[in-house]
């Protein structure tokens, strides 16, 4: 499992096969294949967000796509698009955007790159 602390501040690319919780600010792009994703309650996130589970608790501006599922906590502020199967958004929660489930145009995108990511490490 990865943590980033609550003094962290990493601006980026970050790639990561493990769980990741991150509870300081990242910016840029963030994909946590086979894993899931938990954004702490104290952290601040600016980046588009892939992975297969997202647990947001914090602020995030920008969109998440999830081959499985993504949870809005109620202290979650998020701002920015959600595709996934499953979306979770607990009472009081703030969310402005728009919820994909039905075609998961991103998150079908996203299967087919994690399906080419596994082909070429074979």
């Amino acid at each position: 499992m990865t943590h980033i602390g609550r003094s962290t501040v990493f601006d980026g690319e970050l790639t990561t096969d493990e769980d990741l919780t991150i509870e300081g600010t990242v910016k840029g792009d963030v994909q946590v294949r086979e894993a899931t994703l938990t954004i702490d309650e104290k952290a601040l996130v600016e980046a588009d967000i892939h992975g297969v589970r997202v647990i947001v608790h914090g602020s995030l501006k920008g969109s998440i796509t999830a081959t499985a599922r993504i949870e809005l906590g109620p202290a979650a502020r998020v701002e920015g698009n959600l595709s996934a199967d499953q979306v979770v958004i607990a009472d009081g929660a703030r969310f402005h955007g728009r919820i994909d489930m039905a075609k998961r145009t991103l998150a079908l995108k996203m299967a087919q790159y994690k399906a080419g990511q596994t082909a070429a490490r074979a």
